[in-house]
């Protein structure tokens, strides 16, 4: 097809050359292009509204397919968010777009096309596949991009993760969690007393979560537990002593059972630091990015 366009061209050119002179007319000035409706620059590069239009129409269709009522207090909720969430995961993807530049990191028309391939045959052909992104208003040209934009991520991710450690420092401890400060220090003087710890958190803790477990945290790392004062709490707490902890979930009873210096890190430990320093640096990338949001997003 490009043979054909070019040799076109090249006849079109001979043409002109051949033909005999004429009288000059008068350049005509070229309309000036209508200026292209925006949602967000980020650092200068725009994001395009009805690429955010798209998109934000593609993810409304899958949330109702897969079963979301928008009549419902909480498909109105969530379709109310949507734009915000839309809108600032965009954002991130220029972000990462402009810091991948910086790290050197690129992805090939080759890897995109070969990643297309693979999920087509996933599809079920070609056909199943187009089907597909009709039915989400996408183009075959806006999935590549998509795609690329993925693939760019996982990179740049995986560089930013790369030394993470196979083993840290771990603690084993237990908790009991209340909300009144009365019930806590009543708790500790009966611990003092020598009453059961697993006993009173299976009795009295508020975490469901490891309530019927005795109140068993299980071993975990630095940058890995859920409540950022009781992790600092464990690793300053010597082995078999029981602290005192106040956070924004209540009071807790902190008994630390053990230490290791360096215990082998669980995948799942490793993924959890993983996403947390990822989000650090998405979040510290955009705390310093000159964004300007150009839409209304309501709450």
């Amino acid at each position: 097809m490009w043979k054909r366009g070019l040799i076109v061209l090249m006849l079109g050119v001979a043409a002109c050359q051949s033909s005999p002179a004429s009288t000059p007319v008068a350049p005509t000035a070229s309309p000036s292009p209508t200026p292209m409706a925006l949602a967000a620059r980020v650092n200068g590069a725009p994001i395009p509204l009805a690429e955010f239009e798209r998109r934000l129409a593609a993810y409304e269709q899958e949330w109702r397919r897969n079963g979301l009522d928008p009549q419902s207090a909480e498909g109105r909720q969530r379709l109310a968010a949507l734009p915000r969430q839309i809108l600032e995961g965009m954002i991130e993807e220029v972000l990462i777009e402009q810091h991948a530049a910086r790290m050197g990191i690129t992805v090939s028309p080759e890897e995109v096309e070969a990643a297309l391939a693979q999920l087509i045959q996933e599809s079920g052909g070609v056909e199943a596949f187009r089907q597909r992104l009709a039915a989400l208003g996408m183009t075959e040209e806006e999935f590549r991009r998509n795609q690329r934009a993925a693939m760019l991520a996982q990179k740049v991710f995986q560089q930013l993760t790369a030394d993470l450690p196979e083993v840290a420092e771990q603690v084993h401890a237990r908790h009991i969690q209340v909300s009144q400060e009365d019930l806590a220090r009543q708790l500790l003087a009966r611990l003092q007393q020598g009453e059961d710890f697993i006993e009173l958190a299976r009795r009295y803790s508020e975490d469901a979560a490891t309530r019927e477990l005795g109140g068993d945290l299980g071993w975990f790392a630095r940058g890995t537990l859920a409540v950022p004062e009781l992790e600092e709490a464990a690793f300053a707490t010597p082995p078999g002593q029981v602290t005192w902890v106040a956070t924004p979930r209540g009071y807790h009873l902190l008994w630390v059972v053990e230490k290791d210096p360096a215990r082998p890190l669980s995948e799942d430990q490793r993924e959890l630091l993983r996403q947390r320093r990822i989000q650090a640096q998405l979040q510290a990338w955009r705390a310093e990015a000159q964004v300007e949001i150009l839409i209304p997003l309501g709450p």
